[in-house]
């Protein structure tokens, strides 16, 4: 790592053990945005894939339990120690920073099926890096499949003095704790979410906002209705060429 510490380590640190308590349950994550990954990936059963940002493990179970073997690092070793303890089996987690170059060899050049990112890639401010190193993993015509905050969602909720490019945000996140903690990201406009990848020579396979599930209807109407309207999340499918 760099001596310029991630944005969210501090905060994940904090909220590593509850989150991965929470987090399988909670609307957003639960209704909403793993179900469209899960949803994305399709069928995973003997592909060999990396996760960019993997927290406490939670989509590589899902992943394992598919079929798949899973790589996949956090800048958190707490969420590390608990995506351990989640997947004992047919996983590798290490620590890493994404801003910066993965500490895998070349002999990992082009080993992995697919690379996928569960609302992780919004805390690195220049993806250029990052993507150089998921291009770097993937076979030819592999896909990269992430979520992110949508633009207009991420603009509602943070209020950025300014629309466009790449902006320092801050948040409250209650809930979690006992107390509230302070979730540092980075707001970033349309532009900046899809010309990287477009300079990082992906071809963009799909974009998709992102709604609740059905079952949310009944077991939460209030919250169904609310992110029936609001964009929170935003699903993205791109191919190595």
């Amino acid at each position: 790592m760099s001596d310029k510490k991630p944005i969210a380590l501090e905060a994940y640190e904090l909220l590593a053990e509850s989150f991965a308590r929470l987090a399988p349950s909670r609307v957003q994550n639960a209704y909403i945005e793993q179900p469209a990954m899960r949803k994305a990936v399709g069928n995973v059963r003997g592909l060999k894939i990396f996760e960019v940002g993997c927290g406490p493990g939670i989509l590589a179970e899902y992943l394992i339990d598919e079929g798949a073997k899973v790589v996949g690092y956090d800048v958190s070793p707490k969420m590390i120690e608990l995506a351990k303890n989640r997947n004992p089996k047919n996983a590798t987690f290490f620590v890493a920073d994404g801003a910066l170059p993965l500490p895998l060899g070349e002999e990992q050049n082009g080993q992995f099926d697919m690379v996928v990112s569960s609302l992780a890639i919004d805390y690195i401010k220049d993806w250029a890096t990052p993507l150089s190193e998921v291009s770097r993993l993937l076979k030819p015509k592999g896909k990269f499949i992430f979520t992110i905050q949508h633009p207009l969602g991420s603009w509602n909720w943070y209020k950025p003095t300014c629309a466009f490019g790449v902006q320092y945000v801050e948040a409250s996140w209650k809930g979690f704790n006992e107390e509230p903690v302070i979730m540092p990201d980075y707001y970033r406009s349309f532009e900046e979410v899809i010309n990287p990848l477009i300079a990082a020579g992906f071809k963009i396979v799909k974009v998709e906002d992102l709604k609740p599930i059905d079952a949310l209807r009944t077991l939460d109407p209030f919250s169904f209705g609310k992110f029936s309207k609001l964009a929170s999340f935003m699903c993205v499918i791109v191919e190595k060429e």
